[in-house]
């Protein structure tokens, strides 16, 4: 960092920056070149393919779709929610459980899971800043 600037740099440098390292390619349905990937591109094609079909992309010439975007994800997010809830409804009346037990020791792992990859990603992303940064 250059001792001119006092080793400031502006919000919106660093937004750029993160958001380069971050989200280097954008997502696509084409099919994978490897045995892995063609794998679990298989195993998502329910999940990839009908939120691909029924939710338009707002990016650039189309900005003006973004309030049915974002109304169709949450419609998504509310259907994989109400899934969530009844697997974990079913299971338990099938093992004859208390319905706060999965919840307590089974979610956590998904969420762990999740958090990991967040830090994976800030990891890279202040890596990618650090290399970045001018002198």
């Amino acid at each position: 960092m250059s001792a001119q600037s006092g080793g400031k740099v502006s919000e919106s440098t660093v937004y750029d920056m993160i958001n380069k390292a971050t989200n280097k390619e954008k997502y696509s349905l084409a099919w994978p070149k490897t045995t892995k990937e063609r794998i679990k591109y298989i195993f998502l094609i329910p999940l990839t393919h009908t939120q691909a079909l029924t939710i338009p992309y707002p990016g650039k010439g189309n900005e003006s779709y973004y309030p049915l975007t974002l109304t169709l994800a949450i419609t998504w997010i509310w259907f994989y929610t109400y899934l969530i809830c009844w697997f974990t409804f079913s299971v338990s009346v099938a093992l004859g459980i208390s319905f706060s037990v999965i919840p307590m020791f089974l979610y956590p792992f998904g969420i762990s899971f999740r958090d990991l990859k967040k830090f994976t990603d800030f990891k890279l992303a202040t890596k990618k800043l650090k290399e970045d940064l001018p002198d």
